[in-house]
This record gives structure tokens, C-alpha cells and sequence, in this order.
């Protein structure tokens, strides 16, 4: 846990929240429902809980409380946000910021990101996946892995060993789109075998949850379309992402006015900072850890943020 200390706002980072040993993924790596309550409990004791206005009142005054404060962040808009988190947030009167991928809901598409995590959460030999990819490879395009210089990727975790770190950088960004994109697909079906539109109903919020949400005074921000890694995309790519993200929310009159930013993977560039300031993005998030304190309050598009993990007694 990181050391607390006054005149500091730790903004903290959930995806996954829900019951998961009692699931049919009970490998899925998230928080547990039930710790999820206790975490909440241990910061309304120690901390002042923020919602995005406070926030917000912050950043334009550059005054951070003495007290230590906590922001609460829910990335990837999953159902878990609306049938374990509202609720609760709404009975400890307690707000959050929620990100949500705009073509999991309007297209039902399984994000990469997801089939990576799925696909994870039933084979947990990663070495399997691998030698799959390698599998795919061969059978589609008459390759393998010892064509490309694995040596580029960086496979630093806090949480993940080598190897299934390597794989999620294969599937997620390292290989070419079209081939990581066909070889993720089959290796999803091939392990998590189940119906696709099923399961985007069982993972994704639907417009309709975001809008309860919404009129719940949860607050909703920019993730993007498709969950890319965007410092790998050229600009008129980024513009489509965070454009088209944008606008979902200003045509469902959501949010629209105060709109922020998270980046997936936490993955921008200065292309990204440029676009969202032209697009009046009020403040965005990165996965950088850290605390927002006086030193880094003008780094208005790179805050710091503590994921729930970091926290775990």
C-alpha cells in the first residue's frame, strides 16, 4: 500500500468488480465484490471521497486539501459497473468517474482486450497460448514467432510473469493487426467457446444502464471506440477514437459538458494531449502510478492513478 500523505489525491483505477469466485470465470483476475466493499469502508475512513466536480474544483484552483482524498475510476464500462457498483456507490452516497468503450456497447464487439482476459482466465498456462499463437501462425500465414524480434517488448509487470505478458503484447499491439486479429479469434474459440452476442450482453453496459447511471450522478468520460493502444495510431486515427467517443456521450446528453479523458492502456502521446485540449477535454487520465499533488497539479492530461491492487491490505 502506498505511503498516505496529506495535501494528495489518489485516484484509483477499477475494471472488473463482481462476484468472482462464484462465477464461471473464477480465474478472472478483478476484485472481488465483497473487497470491493471493504475498500470502499477503509477510504471513507482515512480519506475525503471526491466525485468529478470536486475534482475538478481542484484542478482549476490548484488547492489540494490537506486531508487526503480519494477519486474513484472504472474503466471499459462493464456490467459488473452497473449491477455490483452503483448500487453500492448510491447507498454510501459516493460518486465515480466511469470510461466506458464506446463499439462494446453500440456494436456489441468483443473488445481484444477481453478475449485476451477471457482466454487467459481459462488456460492458465500461458505457455499453451503461446505455442497457439505460434499454431495460428503457421496454419494462416505460414510463419512463426521466431520471425519477428520479440526483443522489442517490454515484458516489465507488476502482475503478470514473462510469458503471459508476452502474450497479451502479441495479441494486444506487437503483431500486425490483421493477423493478431485472426489469431486472437480463433484462439478465443477454440478456449472460451461461447456464444459472442451472449457474452457481450453478460460483460458490456448497455446505453440504456449508462444512462441510469448517469441520471445516478455517476459521471461518464472518453476511453475511446475500440480499446486501442493509442500512440500507435496516426492522428487522424486518435481523432476518430476520442471524436466519435465524444459525441456518443453530447448525442445521449451525457456528461457532455464536462467531459474526461482516459487513455486505454493508458497508452497517448502528444498528438493524443493536443487533440483532447482542442476538443475541451477537461482533464485526463494515465496508468502511471501515483498520486495528484501539488508538484504535478498542471499536468492537467497525465494524471497519476493507483490502481485497486495497490490498495489491497
Amino acid at each position: 500500500m502506498p505511503k498516505i500523505k496529506n495535501n494528495s489525491v489518489h485516484v484509483i483505477m477499477y475494471h472488473y468488480v463482481r462476484e468472482i469466485k462464484k462465477s464461471r470465470y473464477p480465474n478472472l483476475k478483478g476484485l472481488e465484490f465483497s473487497d470491493f466493499k471493504k475498500q470502499i469502508k477503509f477510504f471513507k475512513e482515512r480519506f475525503d471521497l471526491l466525485n468529478q466536480d470536486s475534482f475538478m474544483e481542484i484542478v482549476k484552483s490548484k488547492k489540494i486539501p490537506k486531508k487526503p482524498s480519494i477519486l474513484l475510476t472504472f474503466d471499459d464500462g462493464y456490467y459488473d459497473h452497473y449491477k455490483y457498483v452503483l448500487p453500492y456507490l448510491m447507498k454510501e452516497k459516493i460518486s465515480g468517474i466511469f470510461y466506458p468503450t464506446i463499439n462494446a456497447i453500440k456494436q456489441k464487439k468483443i473488445l481484444d482486450v477481453n478475449m485476451i482476459h477471457f482466454i487467459l482466465e481459462k488456460e492458465i498456462d500461458s505457455k499453451k497460448i503461446l505455442d497457439l499463437i505460434n499454431f495460428y501462425l503457421f496454419k494462416f500465414y505460414r510463419s512463426n514467432l521466431k520471425n519477428y524480434d520479440l526483443k522489442k517488448i517490454k515484458l516489465h509487470s507488476k502482475y503478470d510473469d514473462k510469458i503471459t505478458i508476452l502474450v497479451k503484447r502479441l495479441l494486444q499491439n506487437f503483431l500486425p493487426e490483421k493477423i493478431r486479429t485472426k489469431i486472437l479469434t480463433n484462439i478465443f474459440h477454440d478456449i472460451v467457446d461461447i456464444d459472442k452476442s451472449d457474452f457481450c450482453k453478460e460483460l458490456y453496459l448497455s446505453k440504456n444502464q449508462i444512462k441510469e447511471m448517469s441520471d445516478n450522478k455517476m459521471n461518464f468520460g472518453i476511453h475511446g471506440n475500440d480499446h486501442s493502444w493509442w500512440e500507435f495510431l496516426n492522428k487522424n486515427e486518435q481523432e476518430k477514437e476520442i471524436v466519435k467517443s465524444k459525441s456518443f456521450f453530447e448525442s445521449n446528453n451525457i456528461n457532455k459538458k464536462n467531459l474526461t479523458i482516459c487513455y486505454p492502456y493508458g497508452s497517448f502521446n502528444r498528438q493524443t494531449i493536443n487533440i483532447a485540449k482542442r476538443e475541451g477535454i477537461k482533464f485526463g487520465f494515465t496508468t502511471k502510478t501515483g498520486a495528484v499533488r501539488q508538484n504535478n497539479i498542471d499536468d492537467i492530461y497525465t494524471f497519476p492513478r493507483f490502481d485497486t491492487n495497490d490498495f489491497k491490505n
